[in-house]
Parts: structure tokens; C-alpha cells; sequence
């Protein structure tokens, strides 16, 4: 019997609870706060594909994959969209 190798995509809430609210959700290391639209600041006009590019390659505190080192740029396209949608 041959197995399918899809890796199943897990939603953005998710992949928030799993490595974002790490940081995200108290402001360790600078990271701005889930929910807070202030914390987030100019952050808010930049694009979904701009801010899943930081979380992808990282930006000052925050490491590359932002803790999701399992995880596709789908997932944390979700998981960004996830965070946008508190502001």
C-alpha cells in the first residue's frame, strides 16, 4: 500500500498558538502584542505577502519561520492573516 506524503495544513490560529503566542502574545523580545493595533503600529499598512516575507526570512528579534521551523509559507500566511484579523 503506498501512502500519500500531503502534509495536512493546519489553520492559522493554529500555527499562532503553536509558535507565535510565544512572543506575540505578552511583547517578548519587542514583539508586538495579539490584538493591540497600537503595538503593531505602521506594521498594519504593509501587505499580507510583506509581513509573511518578515515571519519567512525574520526581522530584527524575531527568527526566520518565527519559531515554525515545520511550518509552509502557507501556514504561516494563515497565521499572519490570523494575527491581522485581532487588529
Amino acid at each position: 500500500m503506498i501512502f500519500s506524503e500531503e502534509k495536512i495544513s493546519r489553520d492559522g490560529k493554529t500555527v499562532y498558538d503553536v509558535a507565535c503566542a510565544v512572543c506575540h502574545q505578552n511583547g517578548l523580545a519587542g514583539a508586538p502584542t495579539f490584538g493591540d493595533k497600537s503595538a503593531w503600529g505602521l506594521r498594519v499598512n504593509k501587505s499580507l505577502d510583506e509581513l509573511t516575507y518578515s515571519v519567512k526570512n525574520g526581522l530584527r528579534g524575531m527568527p526566520a519561520m518565527g519559531l515554525c521551523m515545520n511550518c509552509s509559507e502557507q501556514e504561516l500566511e494563515m497565521a499572519v492573516s490570523y494575527i491581522l484579523d485581532s487588529l
